[in-house]
């Protein structure tokens, strides 16, 4: 199972949606795509579904253009995008059944009932509430046993028991499928990927989530003191040597010092700070969240389409 994707552009008259996107995935997992309101995020996985084709550049599944062999590059690919709803008129177990045959495939909806807490399968589907009719409509996905699943934003409209039920699903099938989903809820990505991608029009960075998260971690230090410490005092002592100070939690305890990563700066600022009295010290280490709003911050001029 192969996704590659080449040079991909996208334009509406002269606004600039995507710009030469590449990257190519080959290995089972979940792959996370992350990036700001307008990244172009939901255009890239319409194009990815010829939902829209782009303005350059290819996408290829499994060895196979999916706009020139669109029923090869597909036959084993299941997508979510949009706001996509089973058919009103028929019964949960009917258009989980429909969907499944659509592929050649049997299905136990049973197992399925169980497995997403879906409603009375004899209910119309008409009937159902937003998450509901979410949580139908991956079933179905699920009953195609598809290879690839690109999935945007998956748990969207869901309440909290309904996203862990859908999280414990992808944790499960992510070993044996390649998994592509967008979410805007970063503890929910750090929880399920294990690889990131973030977009800004351009593909900023890739790799794998642990990579990124301590993409700035030999630069930060925390520290924390035995007793309340003025932050102004701390960055009287080292202003010279890092680059940020800031205090975690509302503490007046624990400081997070961001310098040059070099390791007899790092000496020099604990050496600074050890009459205060440190309790402990080490590498701050980001979450998710952190880092990836580094990692924009950094490129935000880089790439400007002002």
């Amino acid at each position: 199972m192969s996704v590659e994707v080449s040079n991909i552009s996208k334009y509406f008259g002269k606004f600039i949606a995507l710009d030469s996107i590449s990257f190519n995935i080959s290995n089972n997992g979940c792959y996370g795509i992350l990036g700001p309101n307008g990244a172009g995020k939901t255009t890239l996985f319409k194009i990815m579904s010829t939902l829209i084709k782009p303005s350059s550049g290819t996408v290829k599944i499994n060895g196979y253009d999916i706009f020139e062999s669109r029923e090869k590059a597909l036959k084993d690919t299941a997508f979510l995008v949009g706001t996509p709803e089973p058919y009103d008129y028929l019964t949960v177990k009917e258009f989980i059944e429909f969907a499944a045959k659509l592929r050649g495939k049997d299905v136990n909806v049973n197992e399925l009932k169980d497995e997403l807490d879906l409603p009375d399968l004899r209910a119309r589907c008409g009937i159902l509430s937003k998450g509901q009719k979410r949580r139908v409509y991956l079933a179905a996905l699920l009953a195609q046993d598809p290879k690839i699943m690109i999935l945007d934003e998956p748990t969207d409209g869901l309440d909290p028991i309904e996203i862990y039920v859908i999280k414990n699903i992808i944790k499960k099938i992510k070993k044996d499928k390649i998994i592509i989903l967008s979410s805007h809820i970063l503890s929910e990505v750090q929880e399920l990927c294990d690889y990131i991608m973030v977009v800004k029009k351009r593909l900023l960075w890739k790799g794998d989530k642990n990579s990124l998260m301590n993409m700035f971690t030999n630069k930060t230090l925390r520290v924390e003191f035995l007793y309340p410490v003025d932050i102004v005092e701390v960055k009287s002592l080292i202003n010279t040597l890092a680059y940020q100070i800031r205090q975690i939690e509302d503490s007046n305890r624990t400081f997070v010092i961001e310098y040059s990563g070099d390791d007899n700066d790092r000496k020099k600022i604990l050496e600074k700070l050890v009459n205060l009295g440190i309790k402990n010290f080490g590498d701050n280490t980001s979450s998710l969240e952190e880092s990836y709003i580094r990692l924009l911050d950094k490129f935000s001029k880089v790439y400007s389409y002002e």
